[in-house]
This record gives C-alpha cells, sequence and structure tokens, in this order.
C-alpha cells in the first residue's frame, strides 16, 4: 500500500488491483493447464478402450465368418454324396452353386482328387498350383488363405477358406471350397472403425497390407509402416516376433505428427492379424467439448472470485482510510503542539479507535501491548540492545487527594504522552498495564550506555510539574528494567522488571533499576 498524498485533503491509501489481477489470471491459466493435462489423461484411457472395443468388436466379426465358412465346408464334406464316384462332379457342384449367393459367398465350389475344379456353366480346371491346394493334399488339414486375385478378370480379389474330403479310411478324394468377397472383410473394418473412431488394418500371414481403413497401401509390409514410426516400449523387430508368435499385445507409437494407441491379435483358424489404431487427436477432440466446459466454468468461479475479493478489498480498505486518517489526525494534534497540557485529549481518544488504545491516555491497552511486544522480540537484533521498562508513578495517591482525580487523570496523560514519545523514537511499544503502571518496551539500541541514557533522561522528563487551572502538579515515576535477549519470554521480562521496581520503589522511588537476571 501507499499514500497517495500526504496533503491535509488526504485522499487516503489506496492498493493497486494489477497484482490481484496478475494472480488470478496465472492462477485461472493454471487451472485450465491443470484441465488439458486431466483431458490428456482421460484421452489416453479413451483411447485405450476405443482401441480394444474396436479390435474386440472387429476380430469378432471376421473370427464368426471365417468359422462358420469353415463349419458350412465340414457339414457339407459329411455328405455322402461327394464320395460317390458314381455321381458326375457337375451333378455334386449344382447344389453347391445354389448355397453360395444364399450364405453370401462369391461361390462354393468342388473339387476332385486330381485337384481339378469344378462349377456349373465353366469348364473344368486344374488347381494343382495353387500352394494352398498342395498343402491341403499334402497335409490334410483346412486351408484359410490370404487374399488374392482370382476369377475370369484375374483381379477380382478374395480370401478363399478349403476343407479335405476324407473318405472312411482317412484318404483325401477331394476338397470343399468357398470363395469370401474381399470387400465383406473390408466393410467390417470400415464400420467397427466408424463407430470406435479407429483404424482397422488387416494382416496377411507374410506381413502384408490386406485390406486397411488408414488407407495404408494394399500389399505392403506393414513392419515397413512401423519402422518408420517411434515406437515406446518396444521395437519393430521385437513386435514382428510378437506378431510371428501369435502373441496379443498393444503399443504407443508417435507417427505421422500424432501419438497412437495401437491393440493387435490374431485370427483364429487363420495367419491373419488385426490391429486396431487410435489416434490421440481424434479421442482429444471427443472429450474438448466436456474439457471446454469444465474451463469456461473454471474461468467464471475465477471472475467470481475476482469479483468478491474487489467488493471485500474495497470495503476493507474504507476501514483503513478511516484509521489513517484517524492516525494522520492524532499526529498532528499530539506533536504539533509543544505542550501536552494544551492538548485536547478528548478529541485525541476520538481518534485513537476503540478497544486498541487506553481511552486515558492513549497508549495501547494490556493486551494490544502483549500482542505486539511479543511479536517485536521475535525480531529484535542480537547485535542491538532491547530493554522493557515497566514504569509506576509514585504520587498518583496524593495527588488524587490534593487536586481530585481529574489532577490525578492529567498527570496519567502527560506520562501517556512522554512515553509515546520513546515508544516511536526507539521503535518500540508502549501501554498501560494497569491504573498508574506502563510498560515500555525500548529496542534498537546500540549499547547498554545508551540504554541508561535514555533511562536517565525518562526520569527527568517524568519528574516534572503539570500547570493546570492555575495549580502546578507534582509528577514522579519509578523505573524497573529487565534487558531483552534473543529468545526472551515476555512474561519472564514483566516479571523482572517488576521486581527491578520494587527494589527502586523500597530505595527511595524516582528512579530506575536494570535488572541482569
Amino acid at each position: 500500500m501507499r499514500k497517495t498524498s500526504q496533503t491535509k485533503n488526504s485522499s487516503g491509501v489506496r492498493i493497486s488491483f494489477s497484482p490481484i489481477l496478475r494472480y488470478i489470471a496465472v492462477f485461472c491459466l493454471l487451472i485450465i493447464l491443470i484441465i488439458l493435462l486431466g483431458g490428456g489423461v482421460l484421452a489416453s484411457r479413451q483411447m485405450k478402450a476405443e482401441a480394444k472395443a474396436s479390435l474386440s468388436s472387429v476380430h469378432a466379426q471376421i473370427s464368426q465368418r471365417i468359422n462358420e465358412s469353415i463349419t458350412l465346408l465340414e457339414s457339407l464334406a459329411s455328405l455322402p454324396e461327394f464320395y460317390d464316384p458314381a455321381i458326375p462332379p457337375i451333378e455334386k457342384v449344382k447344389k453347391l452353386d445354389q448355397m453360395a449367393p444364399y450364405f453370401g459367398y462369391l461361390l462354393i465350389c468342388y473339387v476332385d482328387s486330381d485337384i481339378t475344379v469344378y462349377s456349373d456353366g465353366s469348364e473344368p480346371a486344374s488347381l494343382a498350383s495353387r500352394d494352398y491346394m498342395q498343402r491341403l493334399f499334402s497335409t490334410g488339414e483346412r486351408q484359410v488363405t490370404d487374399s488374392f486375385a482370382a476369377g475370369a478378370d484375374g483381379v477380382t480379389l478374395n480370401y478363399t477358406v478349403a476343407v479335405p474330403l476324407l473318405d472312411e479310411q482317412g484318404n483325401i478324394t477331394g476338397c470343399l471350397f468357398c470363395a469370401i468377397y474381399f470387400d465383406e472383410v473390408s466393410d467390417i473394418l470400415e464400420k467397427s472403425a466408424v463407430i470406435n473412431g479407429s483404424e482397422a488394418t488387416l494382416v496377411g500371414s507374410q506381413g502384408q497390407i490386406m485390406s486397411s481403413t488408414a488407407d495404408l497401401p494394399y500389399g505392403d509390409p506393414i513392419m515397413s509402416e512401423l519402422r518408420d514410426a517411434t515406437l515406446f516400449g518396444t521395437t519393430a523387430d521385437q513386435l514382428e516376433e510378437q506378431l510371428l508368435a501369435k502373441i496379443p499385445g498393444a503399443f504407443w507409437s508417435f507417427q505421422n505428427g500424432s501419438f497412437y494407441y495401437t491393440t493387435y491379435q490374431r485370427v483364429e483358424n487363420t495367419g491373419w492379424d488385426i490391429l486396431c489404431s487410435v489416434n490421440f487427436g481424434t479421442a482429444f477432440s471427443s472429450v474438448l467439448p466436456s474439457l471446454l466446459l469444465v474451463a469456461g466454468l473454471a474461468v467464471l468461479l475465477c471472475i467470481c472470485l475476482l469479483f468478491i475479493l474487489r467488493r471485500y478489498i474495497a470495503k476493507e480498505m474504507q476501514i483503513v482510510n478511516i484509521l489513517v486518517q484517524s492516525v494522520e489526525e492524532l499526529e498532528k494534534k499530539i506533536y504539533q503542539n509543544e505542550r501536552p497540557e494544551d492538548t485536547d485529549f478528548n478529541e485525541i481518544i476520538r481518534h485513537t479507535g476503540n478497544g486498541l488504545s487506553d481511552s486515558l491516555t492513549g497508549v495501547v491497552t494490556r493486551s494490544v501491548f502483549l500482542n505486539q511486544a511479543g511479536a517485536l522480540l521475535k525480531k529484535i537484533d542480537p547485535r542491538k540492545v532491547s530493554a522493557l521498562c515497566f514504569v509506576d508513578m509514585d504520587n498518583l495517591k496524593y495527588i488524587n487527594d490534593t487536586y481530585g482525580h481529574n489532577g490525578g487523570d492529567i498527570a496519567l496523560k502527560s506520562i501517556g504522552y512522554i512515553l509515546r514519545e520513546y515508544e516511536k523514537k526507539y521503535d518500540g511499544v508502549v501501554g498501560r498495564y494497569g491504573g498508574d503502571e506502563f510498560v515500555l518496551l525500548l529496542t534498537d539500541l546500540d549499547g547498554e550506555a545508551e540504554l541508561r541514557s535514555v533511562l536517565d533522561e525518562l526520569v527527568l522528563r517524568l519528574h516534572s510539574e503539570i500547570g493546570s487551572a492555575g495549580e502546578h502538579i507534582p509528577v514522579q515515576c519509578s523505573i524497573g528494567v529487565a534487558l531483552c535477549l534473543p529468545g526472551s519470554d515476555l512474561q519472564q521480562l514483566i516479571a523482572e522488571a517488576d521486581e527491578a521496581l520494587y527494589f527502586v520503589k523500597k530505595n527511595g522511588k524516582g528512579y530506575y533499576k536494570i535488572s541482569h537476571n
């Protein structure tokens, strides 16, 4: 705080509100930053949840399609007609051709023991050059192929599921296979990715990209894409080993200027892997509206707090200004008069405030003195000398009996005035301890020699006559002094000063004694 004017028409004390505005602004920024950090944590958790949900959905639908294809083909393979050599192959495939569109397949075909495929309306064709057919006839195991081009145009992509035809002796007499539309699997990836805001990629048995909602090039190795990214907690080689070992997992990565969370899993009965990734920006944008709402409420709360604080400070400053003006008027009334007896003490008391100062002498009350003196003792400079003085008026009863209580009041007011001079001069505090007793704490003295000089002067000032209504009222005081040391207890100092005062009272009065306990 600062005084804006020292003139008679002082405008009082003002406080700059700019620092408070800055603090509130910084506080708001910190709150918003914390909210954004919390949003980042929430978004990262949401990334994991969405990636897992997307993977679960894609994996379930593709696995279901593969498993129901195997189940259908194995059910058909159990029919006797596919093992009866008397039934022409074309008759065997007519029934299959009717079933294909019903179950949503590109085609369902019959292959004989010579690995020749038959279909209605087309000439038989050899499939002996197909790797999956060679594996099926050599191992007797069902096959699920990666996507490949097939059909009359040689460019239509599909996936093939094949099961062997085993006779009663376990010999392979042929096989049945169905072709799943390539677009059907792509649609599964697209729908799941859109629902969960993720990117799904289907990887073949050779690590090649077969389908992707992230616009990854078809046929490119997935590891080429991942090696260009920065992986956290794993490496591209370790990830490749995990995929080959069919071990599901997840990892964080930074690619294309954004963070991703990716989870992956093998599709049963195939050599395929599904990778589902969620972009941090996508997840964060989904929680951003809620974050903005919370941030807006936080800013609104700060504004309300600022408004309340400003009103409170303005109200308190009115009180401070009244107090400052009272102190200024009090100082003018006291220190612009040469003689204390000419001072209008009733006017002084009016300006000092209720409860803080003694209504008669103008010094602080006992309780205020104890609080202020206790605070001063904690801050005394050990290189300086500080002292607590217990001042007692020697002849108050005599004055009251001779000049009346009004004379005694005038004498007490005079003592209070003198002690307040020393309070201000030596950065101390003075209070009325009770009746005709005062306590004065003096600080910042250069040494005990200066203390004795001050006490000599004070005793002389307190030993005087006060003129009032044509009469001269004699005043005399005794002083007991206790030296203050760092860590001194205030009550103990008062007790030591009181004991020194008792010694003065017993040995002539009107002087002082310093206790060295």
